[in-house]
C-alpha cells in the first residue's frame, strides 16, 4: 500500500489518458520503492525514470486493447510508470491516505530493465528461465508472439494485462481487506477453482505438483532445468495456464487474465517449448482450449462480459462485440437481458438502446430488436464509437439506414479496436445527411441497395453532390451489386462466369419457367432450363434458395414460398475433381483484392458456418494453405478482378466465387455489405488474423491518404 498526505496531485492524473499518466505527480512512489527495495533485500536502489521510447511503447499497447478493459482501468489506475532495479518485471500497488480511509486507486510500475530485452519472445523466455538454475543442454523457450510480431511492444502488452488483472482482482473475491476500492464487484469465486479458501489459500489437493512450492522467478532459483520436463508434464494436468500462475492465488488471476485476454481476444499465441540437446521434448498444449480450462475459461469470459455490461451504457458498441461474442459462444442472451435491465432503469439514453437493439438482432429477435431500434433512432440518430487513441487518426462518417444487421456496410467489424472513429448517422429521406454535421475525413455510404432504399439512396446522392470530404461508394454506384444489374454488368468478360439473373414475376416462374421450350442459349432473354438456381427478391444469407432440377420441384417450391418475385439463374457444377465445393470471400479496396475465408463443403450451397470448418482439421489446413498462397489465385484471375472493380466502380466491396473446373472465376455475388472479421477461434484458425489484418491496414491507410486530398474520385 502507498500512503500518501496530499492526494490532490494524484487525482488530476485521473484528467489525462491514461497513456500519458507517466510521470509520478509527488515523491510518494518514489518514498514508496525505497522501502519496498530495503524490504527485497534488493541490491542496488530503485529509480523512476522517463523513458520516451518506453512510454511511446506504451501508448501503442495500449491501444490494442479493448475498449470496455480501457475504460474501467482509467477510472482506476492512477498512473503506469517506469523504473530501474525492482527485481521483477512490474508490480502493482493501492495508493490510499495516509490514514487509511481512502483509496484513490492504483499504480503499476514496469521494470526498464526488463525490456531491454530484443523482442516479446525473448523477454517471456527470459522471465521463464529465471525459475530454473541454468544447464548448458537444456533450452527453454517462450513464445509469445508470432515471428512478424516479435517486437517489445508485445511483450510490454503482455505483461500490462498480467498487471491490470491484480487492478481487476479487486472487483473479485480475491479483493484484500484492505484494498477496497468503489469498483462493480463481480458475481463467483476465482479462489475455489485451484485454491483452498479455509485453509490460508493453500492449493487444492487435485491441482498440486511435485516440487510446485519451490517455484520462484525473478530470484534465486530452486529448481534445476534438469527438472523443467517432468515439472512442465505435472503442470499440463493442472487448472494453471502458466507456471508463474502456480505460486499463489493473486498470480494465477493474473496469469489467467493476461493468457486469457492475449491469446483468446487479442489471437496471440502462448506456447512453453524445451529442448534437451537439440531435440524438442516438451511443447505446452493450448491451454484455454483444454478440458481442464473449462471453469476459468467461464469465469474469464464472464469478468469481459462484466466489463462489457458496465461500459455498455456509456458507449455505442457497433455489431463487432455482438458478433465476437457469438463467434466464441459467451452467452448473448444473458448479455442482451442485462442491457434490457440497465436500458428500463436509463430511459431516456439512447446509445444504451441502440446497443439492445443489436442484441436482440443478433438473438434473431427482429420484431423486438427494430422497435427498440425505433425508439432509440427517436431520440437521435448520429452515434460514435470511439477510436482506440486520442486523437482518432481517422473520423468515417457511415451514412446508415434503420433495419436489420444486413442493411449496412458493418465495417467496425473490420475495423475492430482501430484508431479509426466511426461516426453512424442513420439517416431518412427527409434528414439524409446530418445537421450539424460532426467533423469527418471521409464519408461512407454503408446503407444497402434494397428497393425499400432506393428512395433514399437518391437523397443521399443528392446530398452528397457537392460534399466537399471524400466519399467512399458513392449512392449512385451502389444499385450496381443488385442481382440482375450485376449479372448484365459482368458478361462478356472473359475468364468470368456469372450466370445472368433472371427477374421474374410468381407467374412468370410457373409459365416461362415450368413450361418452357428449348431456346437459343446465348440469347440473354433465354430462361434457363433445369437445374436452376431460384430465391425470392431481396432474400439473404441463402434464404429460400433452392437448386431446382425438375418442373415438380419447382411446384413443390413454389408451395413453399410464397413471395412474389424471384430471381432465377443456371445452376453451374463448381465441384472440385474430389467432389467438395469451395467458395471464397474477397474483398475488393480500390481494386486490390484481400482474401477473407474459404469455405469447403459437400453441399453446393456453401455456408462458412455450416461447411464443416470448425469440425475438420484437414479442411483448415487446407484453408491455411490457400490464403498463404492467394497471391497465386489472385495473379490467375487477375484480368477478371480488375474488370469488376472497373465495371463496378465501388471503393470497397465483397465478392463471394468459386473457381470452375475449366478455370474461370465463378461469381455468385459482390456487395458491400458483407461482413469481414478476424473473430474466430485464434486456436482454430491462427491462420487468420493475419490475413485480415493486411486488409485493415491498407483500409487504415486508404482513410489516411484521403486526408491528403481535398477530393478523391471513386473511379
Amino acid at each position: 500500500m502507498i500512503y500518501i498526505a496530499d492526494p490532490t496531485p494524484w487525482l488530476a492524473m485521473y484528467a489525462h489518458p491514461l497513456h500519458t499518466r507517466v510521470i509520478p505527480p509527488a515523491a510518494d512512489l518514489q518514498n514508496f520503492l525505497s522501502e519496498y527495495g530495503a524490504s527485497q533485500n534488493l541490491q542496488s536502489s530503485i529509480t523512476v525514470e522517463c523513458d520516451q521510447s518506453l512510454q511511446a511503447l506504451l501508448a501503442q499497447a495500449l491501444a490494442t486493447l479493448p475498449d470496455s478493459l480501457l475504460n474501467t482501468l482509467n477510472k482506476s489506475v492512477l498512473g503506469i510508470f517506469f523504473a530501474r532495479g525492482i527485481g521483477a518485471s512490474g508490480l502493482t500497488d493501492m495508493v490510499a491516505l495516509g490514514d487509511g480511509s481512502h483509496n484513490i486507486g492504483f499504480v503499476i510500475v514496469l521494470d526498464s530493465e526488463a525490456f531491454q530485452q530484443p523482442s516479446a519472445n525473448a523477454w517471456a523466455s527470459w522471465k521463464e528461465n529465471s525459475a530454473f538454475s541454468p544447464v548448458s543442454n537444456i533450452q527453454i523457450e517462450v513464445r509469445i508472439a508470432e515471428d512478424v510480431q516479435d517486437q517489445r511492444v508485445q511483450a510490454l502488452r503482455f505483461l500490462l494485462l498480467h498487471e491490470f488483472g491484480h487492478v481487476l482482482a479487486t472487483m473479485t473475491d480475491l479483493c484484500p481487506a484492505d484494498w477496497s476500492f468503489p469498483l462493480p464487484k463481480l458475481a463467483g469465486h476465482f479462489a475455489t477453482l485451484c485454491w483452498q479458501t479455509d485453509h490460508g489459500m493453500r492449493i487444492r489437493p487435485e491441482q498440486d505438483f511435485p516440487h510446485h512450492e519451490k517455484v520462484a522467478f525473478y530470484s534465486q532459483p530452486h529448481l534445476s532445468a534438469t527438472q523443467g520436463l517432468d515439472l512442465y508434464r505435472d503442470l499440463a494436468r493442472t487448472a494453471f495456464p502458466t507456471l508463474y500462475a502456480s505460486m499463489n492465488v493473486q498470480e494465477d488471476f493474473a496469469e489467467s487474465f493476461a493468457t486469457f485476454v492475449h491469446t483468446q481476444v487479442l489471437g496471440q499465441p502462448y506456447c512453453v517449448s524445451m529442448r534437451i540437446d537439440g531435440k524438442t521434448v516438451f511443447t505446452s498444449e493450448d491451454f484455454w482450449s483444454s478440458a481442464r480450462a473449462a471453469e476459468k475459461r467461464a469465469y474469464m469470459q464472464h469478468l469481459l462480459e462484466h466489463l462489457e455490461h458496465a461500459d455498455a451504457n456509456h458507449h455505442f458498441q457497433g455489431l463487432a462485440p455482438f458478433l465476437r461474442m457469438s463467434l466464441s459462444g459467451a452467452d448473448l442472451r444473458a448479455h442482451t437481458q442485462s442491457l434490457l435491465v440497465q436500458a428500463n432503469q436509463d430511459q431516456d439514453n439512447a446509445v444504451l438502446w441502440m446497443n439492445l437493439s443489436t442484441g436482440f438482432l443478433c438473438l434473431k429477435m427482429r420484431d423486438m430488436g427494430l422497435a427498440i431500434q425505433a425508439q432509440a433512432l427517436g431520440l437521435q440518430r448520429l452515434f460514435c464509437r470511439a477510436a482506440n487513441c486520442q486523437p482518432p487518426r481517422a473520423r468515417l462518417l457511415m451514412i446508415m439506414t434503420p433495419g436489420d444487421l444486413s442493411e449496412n456496410t458493418p465495417i467496425d467489424c473490420l475495423l475492430e479496436n482501430s484508431p479509426v472513429e466511426l461516426l453512424y448517422y442513420y439517416a431518412t429521406v427527409e434528414e439524409p445527411l446530418p445537421s450539424p454535421m460532426p467533423d469527418h475525413d471521409a464519408v461512407m455510404v454503408a446503407l444497402s441497395d434494397s428497393q425499400t432504399n432506393r428512395a433514399l439512396l437518391l437523397a443521399v446522392q443528392a446530398g452528397l453532390a457537392s460534399h466537399k470530404q471524400p466519399v467512399i461508394n458513392p449512392a449512385h454506384l451502389l444499385p450496381n451489386v443488385n442481382r440482375d444489374q450485376l449479372s448484365e454488368l459482368l458478361q462478356g468478360i472473359t475468364g468470368l462466369d456469372m450466370p445472368r439473373t433472371h427477374k421474374l414475376t410468381r407467374s412468370q416462374v410457373v409459365t416461362r419457367l415450368s413450361m418452357q421450350a428449348q431456346a437459343d442459349p446465348n440469347d440473354p432473354h433465354t430462361l434457363p432450363g433445369f437445374p436452376l438456381i431460384i430465391r425470392p427478391v431481396g432474400s439473404q444469407a441463402g434464404n429460400d434458395l433452392a437448386r431446382i432440377t425438375q418442373a415438380a420441384e419447382l411446384a413443390d417450391y413454389l408451395k413453399q414460398v410464397e413471395n412474389t418475385a424471384f430471381f432465377v439463374s443456371r445452376f453451374v457444377d463448381y465441384s472440385s475433381l474430389d467432389g467438395q465445393f469451395r467458395k471464397y470471400r474477397i474483398a475488393m479496396l480500390r481494386g486490390q483484392p484481400f482474401i477473407c475465408h474459404m469455405a469447403i463443403s459437400s453441399d453446393w450451397m456453401v455456408h462458412y458456418v455450416n461447411a464443416g470448418m470448425y469440425d475438420a482439421a484437414e479442411k483448415r489446413a487446407e484453408e491455411d494453405q490457400f490464403m498463404q498462397n492467394f497471391s497465386v489465385f489472385a495473379a490467375r484471375h487477375q484480368a477478371a478482378l480488375a474488370a469488376i472493380y472497373q465495371r463496378l466502380q465501388l471503393d470497397y466491396l465483397c465478392i463471394d466465387c468459386a473457381e470452375t473446373r475449366d478455370g474461370k472465376l465463378l461469381v455468385f455475388e459482390i456487395d458491400h455489405i458483407m461482413a469481414v472479421h478476424a473473430m474466430d477461434s485464434p486456436h482454430l484458425f491462427p491462420f487468420k488474423a493475419g490475413q485480415i489484418a493486411k486488409l485493415q491496414r491498407a483500409f487504415e491507410q486508404y482513410l489516411y491518404a484521403l486526408q491528403l486530398q481535398p477530393l478523391l474520385e471513386s473511379a
